[in-house]
Order: C-alpha cells, then sequence, then structure tokens
C-alpha cells in the first residue's frame, strides 16, 4: 500500500502539509509516491530505491511531528500508517505467513547493536566537538576578547550536557555509554560521520576556527524568524516500486550508509537516530502484543526502554549552567532530549533562539550557530534592523549575518599554536612531552569521571569542574611555549599511553 508524498507546491499550499515539511528531506524530494511506513517496516519485497525514499518521508514526518509536540497529528498519523492488519495484507501479497513475511526483516532483528552503534556514534559527535572548542578557548589570551571567550566557554559546557544526555538515552535502552575508550576518542582532524565536506581539527582562536564552528552547529532549515527590531534594546549580555526482491534493507551497514550519504547537519542526525529509536519502539510493541501501535501513548513506554533509572544523571546531579538536564525513562525524554540538543545547536521553532521565543525564561542564549555568527561577524543579532533580509513572513537566511550592537574582537590576542599538534610534534622536546602528557592524563580523568557517572555513580560528576580548572592552566601553559619558528605549542586531546 502507497501514499503519495508531498509534492514541493502542495508544500506551500497546504497549511498542515508545511508544518509535516520544515526539514531539508521533504522539500528536496520529488517523487510521485512513497510506500506507506507499515511497508517499509514490514515488508521485505520492496526495492532498495523504495526503501530510501520512504525512509528519508517518513523519518522526516514522524520526527517533525513528535520534536515539535503535535502529538495528536502524530495519532493520526500513525493511524493511518499502521492500521492495516500484517497478516492479512501479507496475505493478499502471497505470502505464506507473517513469520516467513517478516522474518528476514526489523522482527529478526536485535535492536541493541544497531542503537548501540548509532548513539555511540552521537556521543563521538558531540565529543568530537569539545576540545575543538576548548582549544579555541583556551588560546584566548587572559583578559582580551571578554564576551567571545564566554560564548565558546557556554557552547562547550553544552556539548557536555549534550554528551552526558545521549548517554542518558544510552542507558534507558540497556546498552552502555562508553566515552573514555581509546576508541571513543576523535583523531584530529576529522569529519564528522555524516555527509560533510570540512574538517575539524584544533586551533587556536582565528576568524577560521570560528567559521568551522558555524559548520559544525549549521541548521538543517535554510531559514528562521527574524529578530524583532528594536533599537533600544540592550545588548550587553549575551544573547513506483522496481522489480520485487527478497532483501532486507533494515541492517546497520545500510542504515549508516543512508546517514552517510543524506544526512548533513548533527540536527538532520538526530532526526534520522530518533526515527530508528521510533521504529525499534513500534517492533517491540509489536512483539509484544501482536499488534502494532496506534498512538504516542502506546508507544511511550516499556518495549526497549528497559534501562536501570539509578544510572540516569538528572539535573540536580549536573554541575554545568546553560541548558537543561533530561533523564530518559520512556519516549518521551527521548524526546525531550533531542529538543534540547536541537535547540541549543541549531535554534527551535524556526527561531535563532535555543528555546521557543514564546517561552523566554531569563538568560535564554542563542543557538550555537546563531552565537559563533555573532563571534565571527563581531556583532550581535538583537537590536539590528533585519527587515531587508526578510519574506512576507518574517523569515530570514540563516546565513543572514548579525547586524545589531558590535561585539568587540582583537583576532590577534590568541597564541599562535600549531594547528592539530600531535605528541609526537614534542618527542625532542622533554619539558613539552611531559606538559603535553599531563594534560592528556587530565583530559582522561575528565572522561573517567563522566564514564563512572553514566555507570550508576552520578556524584562522579562533580568531579570533572576540578578536572576543567586544570585542563585550562595546562593548555596555557603549552600555548604560551614556542614549537618552532611559526607556531607555538598546544593541547592534543590524545589518550594517553604509558
Amino acid at each position: 500500500m502507497r501514499q503519495r508524498l508531498i509534492h514541493k507546491t502542495e508544500i506551500h499550499e497546504q497549511p498542515e502539509a508545511n508544518a509535516f515539511a520544515r526539514g531539508s528531506f521533504i522539500q528536496n524530494t520529488i517523487v510521485e509516491e512513497t510506500i506507506s511506513l507499515h511497508s517499509l517496516l514490514f515488508h521485505s519485497d520492496i526495492s532498495k530505491n523504495d526503501w530510501i525514499e520512504g525512509l528519508k518521508y517518513h523519518s522526516k514526518m514522524l520526527t517533525n511531528l513528535l520534536l515539535n509536540n503535535q502529538t495528536e497529528e502524530f495519532n493520526r498519523y500513525l493511524s493511518s500508517q499502521l492500521n492495516q492488519d500484517i497478516s492479512e495484507e501479507l496475505k493478499t501479497e502471497e505470502i505464506p505467513n507473517i513469520s516467513l513475511g517478516t522474518k528476514k526483516g526489523l522482527l529478526n532483528m536485535d535492536y541493541r547493536p544497531v542503537l548501540q552503534d548509532l548513539l555511540q556514534t552521537a556521543v563521538l559527535i558531540e565529543h568530537s566537538t569539545i576540545p575543538p572548542y576548548l582549544t579555541a578557548l583556551y588560546s584566548i589570551k587572559d583578559g582580551t576578547n571578554i564576551l567571545a571567550s564566554q560564548i565558546i566557554r557556554s557552547v562547550a559546557v553544552e556539548e557536555m550536557l549534550h554528551m552526558i544526555m545521549v548517554c542518558n538515552v544510552m542507558n534507558a535502552v540497556s546498552i552502555q555509554p562508553s566515552v573514555n575508550r581509546p576508541q571513543n576518542y576523535p583523531t584530529y582532524p576529522m569529519k564528522l560521520p555524516m555527509n560533510v565536506d570540512f574538517f575539524v581539527g584544533l586551533e587556536t582562536f582565528s576568524s577560521n576556527s570560528i567559521a568551522t564552528f558555524i559548520a559544525i552547529e549549521s541548521p538543517s532549515n535554510p531559514l528562521v524568524k527574524a529578530p524583532e527590531y528594536n533599537p533600544e534594546i540592550e545588548t550587553a549580555g549575551l544573547m513506483s516500486r522496481n522489480t520485487v526482491q527478497e532483501n532486507n534493507f533494515w541492517t546497520l551497514e545500510n542504515m549508516k550508509d543512508f546517514i552517510m550519504k543524506n544526512v548533513h547537519t548533527i540536527g538532520e542526525y538526530y532526526d534520522v537516530l530518533f526515527f530508528y529509536i521510533v521504529i525499534f519502539q513500534i517492533i517491540a510493541y509489536y512483539e509484544e502484543y501482536g499488534r502494532v501501535p496506534q498512538s504516542f501513548e502506546e508507544l511511550n513506554t516499556g518495549g526497549i526502554f528497559t534501562g536501570d533509572p539509578a544510572k540516569q544523571i538528572r539535573p540536580e546531579q549536573y554541575y554545568g549552567s546553560g541548558g537543561k538536564l533530561h533523564p530518559v525513562e520512556s519516549l518521551e525524554g527521548v524526546i525531550l532530549v533531542f529538543q534540547e540538543i536541537k535547540g541549543q545547536g541549531e535554534g527551535a521553532d524556526d527561531s535563532i533562539f535555543d528555546v521557543d521565543p514564546s517561552q523566554f525564561e531569563e538568560g535564554a542564549e542563542l543557538a550555537h550557530y546563531f552565537r559563533f555568527k555573532e563571534v565571527f561577524h563581531e556583532h550581535f543579532y538583537q537590536g539590528g534592523d533585519y527587515r531587508s533580509f526578510t519574506d512576507e513572513n518574517g523569515m530570514m537566511p540563516i546565513t543572514t549575518p548579525p547586524v545589531g550592537k558590535p561585539l568587540p574582537v582583537d583576532w590577534s590576542a590568541a597564541y599562535p599554536m600549531m594547528p592539530n599538534p600531535k605528541m609526537a610534534d614534542y618527542q625532542s622536546n622533554p619539558g613539552l612531552f611531559e606538559q603535553g602528557k599531563a594534560f592528556n592524563a587530565t583530559y582522561k580523568k575528565l572522561l573517567d569521571a563522566i564514564q563512572a557517572a553514566v555507570e550508576g555513580n552520578p556524584e562522579e560528576i562533580s568531579r570533572s569542574v576540578m578536572y576543567m580548572y586544570a585542563l585550562k592552566e595546562q593548555a596555557i601553559g603549552l600555548m604560551s611555549q614556542p614549537l618552532n619558528a611559526q607556531y607555538n605549542a598546544g593541547p592534543t586531546f590524545e589518550y594517553p599511553t604509558n
């Protein structure tokens, strides 16, 4: 059974369709029709092209509904997509019985190793941003670039929060997170594990490093609501099927391949990851009750959420400022985590802010992408006149530069650190080698504290505060020393060896 895919022209003409199609997958995909969610999950006789197009459509549809709190709309969508009797449909397609028709698909898949790989990759993505942000922050000379330092520090702390919340999701589905093993360490320079064309590295504070940070935090949506113009605002603070074939496309290899070819931003990665989590929850519900769920209420609890609540890091145990830490014990908790991560990174509800602008709290900040753009362009967003950039709906391209009050930046007030240093670069200098070794040992202790916390000792999370202070002192000790005629030394963030 098929369902028509919304055409580009229809997205603009139908308000309900527009609410479903905010992301790039639907907007950039023009096909006549796509398979139903039911067929995508339970049929093994679809072509790979149908599987890919169905995954594009339904992952964006389902994600937009649940991550935008449209529960009633999701219930209607789910009921319309999964309202068939599976055995009856399989019978009409001349498949002898349900076990034969679905044995090669999701019902025969162990979700734990799949989600372990995909969620561990999310941990790596978040981890990969922390050393570059800290490197740029520590390279700024004391007493200079105060506002830029505050912005970078706030983002780095929130990335740590994101990593911990992904660990909460892993513990919720009985998968042990890992943040401190050699394989969990990013190796710089590197590409994020998705379809991107830029490298992330360890560099001193500069327009180039900030431009990389902007690319890292790039939003999925091309348009955002323009800030309201208020010249008196005070901005002193921070702001059709092919040949039928018996194939099972629901494999980890295919699911990761889809991400590598179709996912371009961190926000899109979380969209697809969320979809995968939901489909495993749907399958778990079916295996338990012998029928598919028809509402969010049926889907929310139980199923894959079998983890020990005692392993959850909770808000009162987290030391960081900025953002809110969410424990996870159900699908609702995953939604809150992913909303927080996406909102802080690229903006919430098509805005430049990290929370819904209609629900401002004191101290609400811009999303990471827009905070870094303020540093790069040396101006704040708020207080600027964006009317010349906006369309009739008050929307402006995300590429629009901030034109508010100046944000002073002294690009020369940073240590000239060698890009992407390695411990091997210090072999000929015993003093630098020992300092680099000490820094890496301290960073490992910070990760060890987080690891102990996510293994069921949440009180350990507070120890990482001490290590953060020590890291800054050790990093400055390296960055203030010449390595050669052109560069100074710097932290390497490598896994310690003996």
